[in-house]
């Protein structure tokens, strides 16, 4: 799991990387290409994040000494 999160992590910078570029105008494309290109970047990288926070989530059982006892 540590090797998926770690490339998630690399793909989001790269994303990140991208977006910043395409605001900025460092790109071949002009216009609706720019605008289409930007919007595809910024959907991705929502999904990536997503991903990673799923990997995050970690599922914990209940702990036997804290559980509270029923009543009669």
């Amino acid at each position: 799991m540590a090797d998926a999160r770690e490339v998630l992590e690399i793909m989001k910078e790269v994303a990140k990387t991208r977006i910043a570029m395409l605001r900025d105008g460092t790109t071949f494309h002009q216009g609706d290409k720019r605008a289409y290109f930007l919007q595809q970047y910024e959907e991705k990288l929502a999904q990536i994040e997503h991903l990673i926070r799923r990997i995050s989530i970690r599922i914990v059982g209940p702990d036997e000494t804290n559980r509270p006892r029923p009543t009669k």
